[in-house]
């Protein structure tokens, strides 16, 4: 009779990955040492827009150590136009990995090195006589979209990448029968990601076999080979892309743009070439994210319920957000998502991405969903303050309620689950709602001015993007080896979110073992299935219900075969730790036994019952039965399997003498569907929540009117430490998903949505006397500061 083991899913399990960070034996692609190995470096435009007129490599050439030196006109003879990652209702630029005839970004790589050392690769930069034709520069939206001004493209006949708008409903009649319209403009900075690891790339070229092996920090090794491979001409089956561990992914290492550079000088001088990018290389040309308008009108009845909502959207995506970048889809996936967790009979949206002489609009922890949260969670702070409703009561009177799901979205999407105003009490909880409301008029009798602020987040996640290089699919291995313990081969990259882990647990509790009875095998094109690696929050929707469907079809195949061997009905059988047991007599087979005698010694005839496959591993690739999309309809698109969400409650106190923000409690109260590790969970949040704080409070691009970044170190790009972020109180609400196998969502990107509205609104309240209303981010001592001094002059 069965005993069990310990049920894995749901429990605090100790992170298996985390014993070689913490002994200083992970291995980063930088750590990556080959014999003969020689360092590139870029030598990148200091102009935002010139043209090339002409390039002088003869001096580096000569420089001792060089091994080659090679422009972007040099280089076409050699390589193909980066394939694009997207290309769904835009236009996609012919651009290459260093630039031929024009630069459109301060950074844009202009010629490449090979030499013996990084030293001397840098000194050879210095040496290559660079003839630009400076062009005019354009780095506002408003800038790009003028009559006459400067053209990226010149091809296009204007600036304007993506273009797209819906209206559904009876939009005017809305706003026609509306007691209030509300309209207002919300805007947010440019920002990154600032992982610890910036990309990385060594290549190795075996011109006899025509083998190209890549080790490179990227999120998606499959694509990472696909993308190299139809820009090098190399045929895909040649190309080997093996990812390590990842210091930090956020939708920074989507790409193979710079990657492709030292795969070209390998090839070249037939030696292994290393790329590792500096920190000012990652924020000139890393992925930059936000930096939008919006235009919003909110038709509401008397009782503050929305009745319709028009929108206008127009996005800076810098110099591309396709080729260099995959940030454009940002923009549709924000017209789809405006609405949110909130009822809305009629809708009208319109949103615009517009080239500009700025560094490449990629993912950063949001990809869209960040856009189409701001606008509307502040949208409802300035509701609750004209109409005098408290912020939690107009969210609940317009909340999807738990009973309504799956909903229809109006936009399109179709919500899965969730418990919108369950999530919303729980953080209010947490912070102690009701008292601190109480103490807000004493404190601030005693000059003490405290705000809070709520935002909620809908999150979308399990991505499938049509006409995109990450489609919607993934797929899992599950192998029982002969000496009984269990291998799990998957399409998803470890970035530190713990799938060696997670995946695990799964895996343990459908086949009753041990998590160190499982190993997860991922990183290594040559290994893993073509799965799609991580984004979009996927994990815990494709890539866990891809693992769990394997195993499930394992444990039948094992059930049948130890029914076999044991000379019993499959009825009759049950998995127990580690092994096969009779329901009903003392019979038994151990994994071990089992795993021996399937692989090693068959017999002529064999133990696996011809209804399955010989061996003892079984492979699953997972679709959603509900993504879909026609390109009649791309209002109407469905791109997201699960919809986690959450509420963020802050409070803060604001200095009204030098603007100064101090952040005395944040609270979160999160829904991602079953949770499988709850400490993993919570890790997300924390981590997640900080880089939130840091865009609302102190990360932001600085551009020039000249396109020039002003802040290209971390001297200057300031990020939050552990003195920045408060505490931070974390409650689990479970709605399972019926549309995966586990009932899990995703889960990696919500939180760190919600911090920029949430902190926003918490100002406003805090200096609600005087009439504060926040125009921008972020939010900095100085900018604070002079709100309350302008405001103060108009209130008086």
């Amino acid at each position: 009779m069965a005993n069990g083991a310990r049920k894995w899913v749901g429990a605090r399990a100790k992170r298996k990955e985390d014993v070689r960070f913490v002994t200083g034996r992970g291995r980063y692609t930088d750590d990556v040492k080959l014999p003969g190995m020689l360092h590139a470096a870029v030598l990148r435009s200091p102009y935002a827009h010139a043209r090339i007129v002409n390039i002088d490599t003869s001096k580096a050439k000569q420089l001792e150590g060089v091994m080659a030196v090679i422009t972007g006109e040099e280089a076409k003879k050699f390589w193909k136009p980066l394939a694009p990652t997207i290309n769904i209702s835009m236009k996609v630029p012919e651009l290459y990995a260093i630039a031929v005839d024009k630069v459109r970004f301060a950074g844009e790589p202009v010629a490449a090195v090979a030499a013996v050392s990084r030293y001397v690769a840098e000194d050879a930069l210095d040496l290559i006589r660079v003839e630009y034709e400076p062009l005019p520069v354009v780095t506002s939206v408003e800038e790009a979209l003028e009559e006459g001004a400067p053209l990226l493209y010149p091809e296009w006949g204007d600036n304007v990448q993506v273009d797209w708008g819906c209206s559904i409903g009876d939009v005017e009649g809305a706003f026609s029968k509306a007691t209030h319209v509300f309209q207002e403009e919300f805007t947010q900075h440019r920002w990154t990601g600032v992982p610890m690891e910036g990309r990385a790339a060594v290549a190795d070229y075996d011109p006899y076999c025509k083998q190209m092996t890549v080790w490179m920090s990227t999120q998606a090794p499959n694509q990472s080979r696909t993308l190299i491979a139809q820009t090098l001409g190399l045929p895909e089956q040649n190309v080997r892309v093996i990812t390590q561990d990842v210091g930090g992914g956020f939708g920074n290492k989507l790409q193979a743009d710079a990657e492709v550079i030292p795969c070209l000088l390998a090839m070249i001088t037939g030696r292994p070439v290393k790329w590792t990018e500096s920190r000012v290389e990652n924020l000139l040309s890393g992925m930059q994210c936000r930096d939008y308008v919006w235009k919003l009108q909110v038709a509401a009845d008397g009782n503050g319920k929305i009745l319709g909502i028009k929108a206008d959207l127009v996005g800076n995506i810098g110099c591309d957000g396709t080729v260099r970048a995959a940030g454009a889809g940002k923009i549709l996936v924000a017209g789809a998502y405006l609405p949110g967790p909130y009822k809305v009979p009629a809708y009208e949206v319109r949103v615009r991405g517009v080239v500009t002489n700025k560094g490449p609009y990629g993912a950063y922890r949001g990809y869209g969903k960040d856009i189409a949260n701001f606008p509307m969670e502040r949208m409802m702070q300035v509701m609750s303050q004209k109409l005098g409703i408290p912020p939690e009561e107009l969210r609940r009177r317009n909340f999807i309620r738990p009973e309504e799901f799956p909903y229809k979205q109006i936009s399109g999407p179709l919500y899965d689950s969730g418990n919108f105003e369950a999530c919303l009490d729980k953080a209010l909880e947490l912070i102690d709602y009701a008292n601190v409301r109480n103490k807000q008029q004493e404190l601030r009798r005693q000059g003490k001015y405290l705000g809070i602020g709520l935002a909620f987040t809908l999150e979308p996640s399990g991505g499938a993007v049509p006409n995109c290089i990450f489609n919607g699919y993934e797929p899992a291995r599950v192998r029982l080896v002969p000496e009984g313990g269990v291998q799990v081969h998957t399409g998803l990259q470890n970035i530190g979110q713990g799938i060696e882990t997670t995946l695990a647990q799964v895996v343990a509790d459908e086949l009753n073992l041990d998590l160190d009875d499982v190993k997860v095998i991922f990183g290594d094109t040559d290994a893993m299935p073509y799965g799609l690696g991580v984004w979009s929050s996927r994990g815990a929707t494709y890539g866990v219900s891809a693992v769990k469907e394997a195993a499930r079809k394992l444990r039948e195949k094992i059930l049948a075969v130890a029914a076999n061997m044991l000379q019993v009905a499959v009825e009759d059988l049950e998995i127990d730790y580690k092994s096969v047991c009779s329901k009903t007599s003392d019979k038994r087979i151990s994994f071990r036994e089992l795993g021996n005698a399937v692989h090693l010694w068959p017999g002529p005839y064999g133990l696996v019952p011809k209804e399955h496959e010989a061996g003892l591993e079984a492979s699953v690739v997972w679709t959603s039965s509900v993504v879909s999309w026609t390109p009649d309809e791309l209002g109407r698109i469905v791109l997201y399997t699960t919809h986690p969400s959450s509420c963020l409650a802050v409070v803060v106190e604001v200095d009204i003498e030098t603007g100064q923000i101090k952040l005395l409690d944040a609270a979160v109260a999160h829904d991602c569907g079953t949770v499988i590790n709850p400490t993993i969970v919570e890790g997300q949040i924390q981590g997640g929540t900080a880089q939130g704080i840091g865009g609302a409070l102190m990360e932001e691009l600085k551009y020039d009117s000249n396109g020039q970044l002003l802040n290209v170190d971390m001297s200057t790009y300031l990020h939050p430490t552990a003195m920045e972020i408060p505490d931070l109180k974390i409650a689990h609400i479970e709605s399972p998903s019926p549309f995966t196998p586990l009932g899990s969502k995703g889960m990696g990107e919500g939180p760190t949505i919600a911090p920029p509205a949430a902190i926003a609104n918490a100002v406003e309240d805090a200096l609600s006397e005087f009439g504060v209303r926040v125009s921008e981010l972020p939010l900095t001592p100085d900018r604070v500061f002079e709100l309350i001094k302008r405001f103060a002059v108009k209130a008086g």
